[in-house]
């Protein structure tokens, strides 16, 4: 189970075509499903009601995670953040609207808390 959350998810799903290995296959790790946005709660192909070696995962659509993220500026709370299509989260918006920062940071590669947002329309 994902331990990174600093404020826990409330709505999950289970989906599908997750990656199997590398980003976005393991628990907490950020990821990109057809329209949804979220964070692995269990990894790839595990956890309660998830058929072992798939590529189905429970993910978390919302909460507050604290994960890696790459800065080419400096942020403030609440600036976007979005996610490419090799779940890798910046401050880049040619990706998809992932969520927003919870906190400031300098720019660079980072630890910082990402509010996870699937905000209709957004």
């Amino acid at each position: 189970m994902a331990s990174n959350f600093r404020i826990p998810s409330k709505n999950n799903v289970i989906a599908s075509d997750l990656p199997a290995t590398g980003a976005g296959s393991q628990p907490g790790d950020p990821v990109v499903t057809g329209d949804l946005v979220g964070a692995n709660l269990w990894g790839t192909g595990q956890g309660q009601g998830v058929p072992a070696g798939s590529t189905y995962g429970m993910v978390a659509l919302d909460g507050v995670i604290v994960t890696e993220v790459e800065l080419d500026a400096a942020v403030t709370e609440n600036q976007a953040v979005y996610i490419s299509a090799g779940n890798e989260l910046s401050d880049d918006d040619a990706g998809t609207l992932f969520g927003y920062t919870d906190e400031p940071s300098a720019a660079g590669t980072v630890r910082i808390g990402v509010r996870i947002s699937n905000a209709v329309g957004a």
